[in-house]
């Protein structure tokens, strides 16, 4: 079996390297075809891509975005299973493809798996949602998807008139009307720097995704705007209630002295809640996600999966979810660890 590796590139000589050695290393290379739709670069491209024996093809041509350029790949593909790699994006490590081969059966026509968002100037890296912890509404991403070729046969290739959600109405549909394997696999590196992840473009993506659930008629966060802007509006307030009374020393976190906290999640509000309980003394032993967290560390401690928690033996946890499933991880813990007691963050704003 044969993977077709697509990778649009334009004017991508600072990243595009790290991409073709991302594939390079792979220990399925032999099963695998890179294509490069190239459109005109002006840059060093095209002579980095031409140093790496394993592409396949190269096609440089004039083309009009990047779901144009995806839809060029496709049409150039010879192997069983497409994949759509960024140019300022890698793959996880030197298993993925092997692992994804393994894995695809001839019962299923996707395998979907999780990617690792990457934040440079930040140093921040956290991994994407999967379709078990939040299955209405998961978004999947391309860099973490693998399809069948016949896919675009049944399904049509991308809508360029979704020019910033083609690939995710794509996959959407192809888990709406398809077979596939979810799992918790880390499959690429994604940069958040990217045009979709720009916070100029937020709205035109909240947007666009809002279309893609209307098209293909289904019940998401999408559903019910009002609720979530009006969750939002809370956030906001509670967050600013936080910073309010650790600004004038009136934040109680009494309750938790002399117990070991574990903070759920690893992002922003997560890492202010830990270095608040830090000022307070307060043991925090560890980061607590939802997907796989390959032992990485976050401000000095431990990353674990909520299934790995009791090894960390944390007397509680401070749920950090600030989006409508946070009931949903709280019961999880609580599920898995009957013995540990779970709080909200929003209990610590009130004034």
């Amino acid at each position: 079996m044969k993977i077709s590796i697509i990778t649009a590139t334009y004017n991508s000589g600072v990243t595009l390297e790290a991409t073709l050695q991302s594939v390079a290393c792979q220990g399925a290379l032999a099963n695998i075809e890179h294509i490069i739709i190239d459109s005109r670069s002006s840059d060093n491209t095209l002579d980095i891509a031409a140093q790496y024996s394993h592409v396949s093809k190269v096609v440089s041509s004039k083309d009009r975005g990047i779901y144009h350029a995806f839809n060029l790949g496709v049409q150039q593909a010879t192997g069983d299973i497409i994949y759509f790699l960024n140019s300022d994006d890698s793959l996880h490590d030197s298993n993925v493809i092997a692992d994804v081969l393994a894995a695809f059966q001839s019962d299923i026509d996707f395998y979907c798996g999780v990617i690792l968002f990457v934040d440079s100037p930040d140093r921040q890296e956290y991994y994407s949602p999967t379709q078990q912890s939040d299955p209405i509404n998961f978004k999947p991403r391309h860099q973490a998807f693998f399809c069948r070729r016949t896919l675009f046969d049944k399904l049509g290739p991308f809508n360029e008139c979704l020019n910033i959600a083609a690939d995710t109405y794509f996959m959407k549909d192809a888990i709406k009307r398809g077979k596939g394997l979810f799992t918790e696999r880390g499959i690429a590196r994604f940069s958040l720097n990217g045009v979709s992840s720009d916070e100029r473009n937020v709205s035109l993506v909240v947007a666009q995704d809002a279309i893609v659930d209307t098209l293909l008629g289904v019940n998401s966060i999408y559903s019910d705007m009002s609720e979530r802007l009006t969750l939002q509006v809370k956030n906001l307030w509670n967050i600013k209630n936080l910073f309010l009374k650790s600004m004038t020393g009136s934040s109680d976190f009494s309750r938790l002295q002399g117990l070991k906290v574990g903070v759920f999640g690893a992002r922003e509000l997560s890492q202010i809640y830990y270095l608040l309980l830090q000022q307070q003394k307060i043991d925090v032993t560890c980061f607590i996600v939802s997907a796989a967290a390959d032992d990485e560390m976050l401000l000095g401690k431990p990353v674990v999966r909520i299934e790995d928690l009791a090894s960390q033996r944390p007397d509680v946890v401070l749920n950090c979810v600030e989006g409508q499933h946070e009931q949903i991880v709280a019961d999880k813990i609580r599920e898995l660890n009957a013995d540990i007691s779970v709080i909200g963050w929003r209990e610590f704003c009130e004034i």
